[in-house]
């Protein structure tokens, strides 16, 4: 499978319906302040490379990289595919082995996504809750962001899900995962969502589409909450001086 290399960050080069029929294991969500992020935090760049499937979430990103030449076929929102995988009829896993990160780790079942169960972890208690409520009862279990690591992974143990969906923002989600996805045997494919039960849970508003597509959402969620304006200067205006040397030092 092909990987697209954008600043250090290698990325699967997949739609939303490929990644559908392939995503296991580990799967990171990168957007542009992970890139950002990927240029000082060498451990963090480590675990987004190895991580066993890595899809461009951002559509700035992915404008980015076709500016740079680096042709994706598109970026994949973390919210649409968290729809997809609850609602696609058929989702396969089988005779995999995830990369050596988690080498001994292994998959060698098969399961349908419409009959799969799904653990959230993250965020508030009642976006959790309600983001739990609004994906029906593929949802198996949930706990909030703010609960220790042990009890979380004992509780996912003891309810068993095949998908594991971590919305505790970046990098604690990947670092989460990447540090403990080997603990829990149960699980199949573990995703770091970012923000995507204040989405689901209509905590938040979307951005409308027209602004998703040209690449302005983040200014969109700038209007709605002020106080991320440093994380938006990090993951659009750095984005950007790294595209001008880029291109003025290849």
């Amino acid at each position: 499978m092909e990987k697209i290399e954008v600043f250090g960050v290698k990325f699967d080069d997949l739609t939303i319906d490929e990644a559908l029929e392939k995503i296991q294991g580990f799967v990171v969500l990168p957007y542009s302040e992970f890139v950002v992020r990927a240029q000082k935090d060498e451990k963090f760049k480590n675990i987004l490379n190895s991580a066993d499937f890595c899809l461009c979430e951002s559509r700035g990103l992915y404008l980015v990289a076709r500016f740079l030449g680096r042709k994706l076929k598109g970026n994949i929102s973390g919210v649409e595919l968290i729809y997809r995988l609850c609602g696609k009829s058929e989702f396969r896993i089988s005779n995999f082995e995830s990369n050596s990160n988690f080498k001994n780790y292994k998959i060698q079942s098969k399961f349908k996504i419409k009959n799969s169960k799904l653990f959230l972890y993250g965020g508030r208690d009642e976006v959790v809750k309600k983001t739990a409520e609004k994906l029906g009862d593929s949802v198996i279990g949930y706990e909030h962001g703010y609960q220790d690591t042990d009890k979380v992974v004992d509780k996912i143990n003891l309810v068993k899900p095949d998908v594991l969906l971590v919305g505790l923002g970046s990098p604690k989600q990947e670092k989460f995962i990447s540090e403990n996805l080997k603990k829990m045997p149960s699980v199949k494919l573990a995703i770091g969502v970012g923000g995507a039960f204040d989405f689901i849970s209509g905590h938040v508003k979307r951005a409308p589409r027209f602004l998703q597509k040209i690449g302005l959402e983040w200014l969109w969620r700038l209007i709605l909450e002020p106080k991320r304006v440093k994380r938006i200067y990090n993951g659009v205006f750095k984005l950007g001086f790294l595209v001008i040397k880029g291109k003025i030092f290849r």
